[in-house]
């Protein structure tokens, strides 16, 4: 019953963001939308406009996160098939172990739904230009993400392509992009209160790519979640498309870095061949003959 309830209200939860995201940022909420204040707390280290475009990519996701868990909570026949195509040795040595890993309904509750709660009001506090209470909402909305990583044991097991597909995926996407937003929040909040010079907010930009970076080589080496490093990819590159007009230390910097991250997650997924995506589905598609 609870992991229908969670199933339910993950859906709802994620639909109310959607929309919500859509009215607020039609510029009928406070007569602005999220860029244009961006725009107004202008920081070196936001990406070029693009750049913000992802969020159609991971509201995707997460509607087929949703979506999924729905099917997995009212079909107890798939369920049973998910535990047929996990390892029986990962079954029999722990078992509670392989119910949190597949269960994700129950695992990731509440903070899935309290990371789509949290990012709804980030919208609301951050159009309402409260600056400092967004950064917190912000860590906070990351928090519940990389709680719900944890207890899936996200990316460090060797999982079906359901899982990889529809719940890894979708995460990692969320909580990829998540994680610069929460840089840029905080820079944002940096700018609201200081007078750097730009020599200043040049060197303060650079720290941030850099930290950037090693958080997300260290979701590729020590949680193999090549996927949050390439949207780490893909804000980067935007960074040093806003930049090279102007700032070219930022730009090359930024540029750097994303080099390092494509490079890093290709060697990785290069030495991971065996549980590829692909090598799951043929897996599921063996099965299922």
């Amino acid at each position: 019953m609870r992991r229908k309830l969670y199933a339910i209200l993950n859906a709802i939860i994620v639909v109310v963001l959607i929309g919500w995201n859509g009215y607020a940022n039609s510029g009928n909420f406070n007569g602005k939308n999220v860029g244009e204040l961006s725009a107004e707390y202008n920081n070196l280290f936001t990406p070029a406009s693009y750049a913000f475009s992802i969020w159609g990519l991971i509201f995707l996701s997460l509607l087929i996160f949703c979506a999924y868990g729905l099917y997995y909570a009212f079909n107890d026949k798939h369920r049973d098939l998910l535990r047929r195509l996990c390892s029986s040795d990962l079954i029999s040595n722990n078992q509670k172990k392989f119910e949190n890993r597949t269960d994700f309904i129950l695992t990731t509750a509440p903070f899935f739904f309290i990371a789509n709660v949290l990012c709804s009001l980030w919208v609301a506090f951050w159009l309402e230009e409260m600056i400092l209470v967004s950064v917190l909402i912000m860590f906070g909305l990351l928090s519940s993400l990389l709680i719900c990583i944890k207890r899936l044991d996200l990316e460090i097991w060797d999982a079906p392509i359901h899982i990889i597909a529809f719940i890894w995926w979708p995460l990692c996407l969320y909580a990829g992009w998540i994680s610069v937003a929460t840089i840029a929040n905080v820079a944002s909040y940096l700018v609201s209160v200081t007078d750097f010079t730009i020599e200043e907010q040049i060197t303060i930009t650079i720290v941030m790519i850099a930290v950037a970076v090693v958080i997300n080589l260290f979701m590729i080496v020590k949680r193999n979640m090549r996927e949050f490093a390439l949207v780490g990819v893909w804000a980067l590159i935007a960074i040093a498309v806003r930049h090279f007009e102007e700032v070219t230390w930022i730009a090359y910097t930024s540029l750097l870095g994303a080099v390092v991250l494509f490079i890093a997650a290709g060697i990785h997924g290069s030495r991971n061949k065996e549980t590829s995506p692909l090598m799951k589905y043929k897996e599921y598609k063996s099965l299922r003959k």
